[in-house]
């Protein structure tokens, strides 16, 4: 924390070099601006009923600049910088203004206080204890400047110390904010290797596992044509030992086409292994992004290897819709099924399927019951509320 101390908030948003960290570091000025608030309505009720033009005089110096400064720091995109000269430069032209009517305002004087103390935390918070000190050296040189200009008398010794208080508390916030995004950065390193982790396991049994599994199921050609049966073999281990080669270095080349054709390259695919696809496009989706064409174009390829290894029939139909901004593949057999209710769901399923659709914010539903095939229903949103990957 020593390097949060002498830098503040500001060595967060240089060291880290995350944007959402820099952009969220200017904003700890918020801090400040309401502490300011609290104090400004705090002081007008200890000062008793004001008269109208001393209240009016007051709103226009104090509350609409801090309000204003709020709504700049949230709609600018702005550093620290400036944000540390537009609050500097606000404390000095009121302090100067309150000193000068003071002689026939003399309340204006004490609801400088608060804007002060929030130039020392703003200074604080932003560029650490250093800063924090000469700020307060400035503050204190500022109040006995103004009682010079308003003839008044000089502010007792117990500035300093209230001063001092205002860096310290505005020392412990930037701690705790330096503590909380530290946290957050180990939490999401943990549930990204985590995520890695299964997105490879996935992986791994989507390609590898499939593909041997499918390998190894017997067809009927295998006694009618055993040389022919063992060329396909190879030419299936071929193709999926290139795709993963690419994969490994890289170079994988990306998948053309639309999800409509993605689907169709399946389809020939499976076909390919033994299983027959109809393909039925009752809808052709357009515009689709590309996380959602990849999410059913797995989900469904899971699903088809699915019947391909456990449904002991030879043909599926593919179904491909669209209605009302929601997309839908659907996989349907007439094999031998399974009943929902008593068979556990595998890695597959849960992974390949639920949980990849899960990823894009879609849902997977499985139908099936014994003797009756099964119907696996893919759903997903053509337009994503958040980003994928």
């Amino acid at each position: 924390m020593r390097v949060v101390l002498l830098g503040g908030a500001g060595a967060l948003a240089g060291g880290a070099g995350i944007p959402l960290v820099q952009g969220a570091v200017p904003r700890l000025v918020l801090v400040p601006v309401a502490f300011r608030l609290a104090l400004f309505l705090q002081a007008v009720w200890a000062g008793g009923p004001l008269g109208a033009p001393v209240l009016g005089l007051a709103i226009v110096l104090y509350l609409v600049p801090n309000l204003a400064e709020v709504a700049w720091v949230f709609h600018r995109s702005t550093g620290i910088r400036p944000v540390l000269a537009a609050d500097t430069a606000y404390t000095l032209v009121t302090s100067v203004a309150a000193a000068i009517f003071a002689a026939h305002e003399p309340g204006l004087l004490a609801l400088t206080w608060p804007n002060i103390m929030g130039t020392v935390m703003v200074w604080t918070l932003l560029r650490g204890a250093p800063s924090g000190a000469i700020a307060i050296a400035g503050a204190v040189l500022l109040r006995y400047g103004m009682a010079v200009v308003s003839g008044t008398s000089a502010p007792a010794t117990w500035i300093v110390l209230a001063l001092v208080a205002a860096a310290a508390t505005a020392l412990a916030i930037v701690v705790l904010v330096a503590g909380a995004m530290r946290f957050a950065h180990r939490l999401g390193e943990q549930r990204g290797r985590a995520a890695e982790r299964e997105r490879y396991r996935r992986d791994l049994h989507d390609t590898v596992l499939q593909v041997m599994e499918s390998l190894a199921l017997p067809a009927p050609r295998d006694g009618l044509d055993p040389v022919g049966s063992l060329d396909q073999v190879r030419r299936i281990a071929r193709a999926h030992a290139l795709r993963l080669r690419l994969s490994l270095d890289g170079d994988a080349p990306t998948e053309p086409g639309g999800l409509e054709h993605r689907l169709g390259a399946l389809a020939v695919e499976m076909t390919a292994e033994g299983l027959r696809v109809d393909l039925v496009s009752l809808a052709k989706p357009t515009d689709v992004p590309e996380s959602v064409v990849n999410s059913l174009h797995d989900a469904a390829r899971e699903a088809l290897r699915n019947t391909l290894k456990h449904a002991k029939t030879g043909k599926a139909v593919m179904c491909l819709e669209e209605h009302d901004g929601i997309v839908t593949v659907s996989v349907r057999d007439h094999g031998t099924g399974f009943d929902t209710g008593v068979r556990r769901a595998g890695f597959g399923i849960e992974n390949s399927i639920h949980a990849r659709l899960a990823e894009i914010g879609g849902t997977a539903r499985i139908d099936s019951a014994p003797g009756q095939g099964t119907r696996v229903v893919l759903t997903a949103p053509l337009e994503l509320r958040f980003p994928v990957g």
